[in-house]
């Protein structure tokens, strides 16, 4: 758009817009903006009211509202005169259901500091309109992602959305910049991760794929390929079995497929089962570690319904 004069006042008019745009979206904006101006200049110098006029005029809600706000810019008296007062409408206090409130907050978090107050009004309108003043489900929030944000904002918040889960997954961040984003150390990533959170949940695979750009497929196919990963948090209590040699020939009463099948019968919150080759307690078979503590053949197996009751 060189063909474009600016008066000084203008220019500087449209340079404070640009600044409230995010630099990621400048360059698909600008020419979106030039094409508004060049048509209200008509070959004429832009000065601040053709500026001023483009905002007003051709910018979609609820950007204008949010950039003529931030602007101090005001409508002008003979069209505010022009429109009637109309009432506010209530305050709406929200119904939120599932994960709906922190996407919704997610989602703010992509707008400019300057113009998250306006913002929030007006997505919270939409959501009033959605949800007709009644509960806001998940999928309101992601259809006003869908709708009305451009991109490349719009795939960020869906891909943080997909991040969203029962627990903290915060951490991944630092640990993914201690090691990188290469392949070759996804399993350290993964480790870390399960260390800090205590197991692998599907919204942890995803923020890993996300923020390293490695296929999500490939991540899972680690994660679920090596024993030490847990796609399960752990059960109040923690019972190893020995599949070992000694222990399995010593089971002549079979206690350790009875407490395997004890446990199974468990809610998994209740108890964690991990079978291993060997515990070291050959002396003991068959042998069997209950929250850390080892036991031995039938006096396993009471303390495991012991736990289980």
């Amino acid at each position: 758009m060189s063909d474009l004069k600016w008066s000084s006042d203008g220019q500087e008019m449209f340079d404070k817009i640009m600044a409230i745009v995010p630099e990621a979206m400048r360059d698909a904006v600008k020419p979106m903006l030039f094409g508004f101006i060049e048509k209200r200049a008509a070959g004429k110098p832009v000065t601040a009211d053709i500026v001023s006029a483009m905002v007003q005029n051709d910018l979609p809600e609820p950007q204008r509202t949010g950039i003529m706000q931030a602007l101090g810019m005001k409508k002008p008296a003979e069209q505010a005169a022009a429109e009637p007062a109309a009432p506010p409408p209530p305050p709406f206090t929200p119904q939120w259901q599932g994960k709906s409130e922190t996407m919704f907050e997610q989602m703010l978090q992509e707008v400019p500091e300057a113009l998250r107050g306006v913002f929030r009004g007006k997505l919270m309108e939409i959501l009033r309109q959605k949800s007709k003043g009644g509960a806001v489900a998940e999928t309101y929030v992601t259809e006003i992602v869908r709708e009305i944000v451009p991109e490349p904002f719009k795939s960020n918040i869906l891909k943080k959305f997909s991040e969203i889960g029962e627990v903290d997954i915060s951490v991944i961040d630092s640990i993914i910049a201690r090691h990188g984003t290469t392949q070759d150390n996804l399993t350290y990533i993964l480790h870390e991760a399960q260390e800090a959170i205590g197991y692998l949940p599907p919204e942890a695979l995803r923020a890993i794929s996300n923020k390293t750009g490695i296929y999500l497929s490939t991540v899972y196919n680690v994660a679920t390929f090596y024993k030490s990963f847990r796609l399960e948090p752990k059960g109040e209590h923690h019972i190893k079995l020995c599949n070992g040699t000694a222990c399995h020939l010593k089971d002549r009463d079979g206690v350790l497929p009875e407490i395997e099948q004890l446990v199974g019968s468990a809610p998994a919150k209740k108890v964690t089962l991990e079978k291993t080759l060997c515990l070291g307690c050959c002396d003991c078979a068959p042998a069997v570690i209950i929250d850390g503590e080892v036991s031995q053949g039938t006096e396993a197996k009471k303390k495991v319904k012991q736990l289980l009751t």
